[in-house]
C-alpha cells in the first residue's frame, strides 16, 4: 500500500511474545490473539485498499475498530497503553494512505476499553 510505512503492531507483539516465552514467562500476548489480529489486519487493508469513497474507507475503520474490541475481550484485555497506540496510529497511517484525509484519531469514536 502506498505510504504506509509503520511496521504492522504484531511484529512486535509477536516479538514480544516470543520473549516471553523463551524466559518461561508469560505476557499478555497469545499466539491466538496475535493470530486473529493479523486477520482483523488482513481484512482491514484488503477493504481500504478497495475502498472508492471516503465513506468505505470510514465503514473498514469501524469495522476493524469493532473487530479489535472484541478480541481484546476475548483474550483477556490484551490490548494496553503501548498496543492501543500502535493500532490506533496503524489504522489512521493505513486509512491515509488509502486517500482519507483526517484531523484526529479515526478509532476513537468506536474504540472501548484499549
Amino acid at each position: 500500500m502506498k505510504n504506509l510505512t509503520l511496521p504492522r503492531p504484531t511484529v512486535r507483539w509477536r516479538t514480544q511474545f516470543d520473549a516471553d516465552e523463551a524466559a518461561g514467562g508469560s505476557g499478555f500476548f497469545s499466539h491466538e490473539a496475535i493470530h486473529e489480529s493479523d486477520k482483523l489486519l488482513d481484512s482491514y487493508l484488503f477493504a481500504i485498499e478497495k475502498a472508492i469513497s471516503d465513506a468505505q474507507i470510514w465503514e473498514a475503520i469501524e469495522k476493524a475498530v469493532t473487530g479489535f474490541n472484541a478480541l481484546n475481550v476475548d483474550y483477556e484485555y490484551f490490548i494496553e497503553t503501548d498496543e492501543r497506540e500502535e493500532l490506533a496510529e496503524y489504522i489512521q497511517q493505513a486509512a491515509e494512505a488509502a486517500g482519507l484525509h483526517y484531523e484526529g484519531d479515526v478509532t476513537e469514536e468506536w474504540r472501548m476499553e484499549w
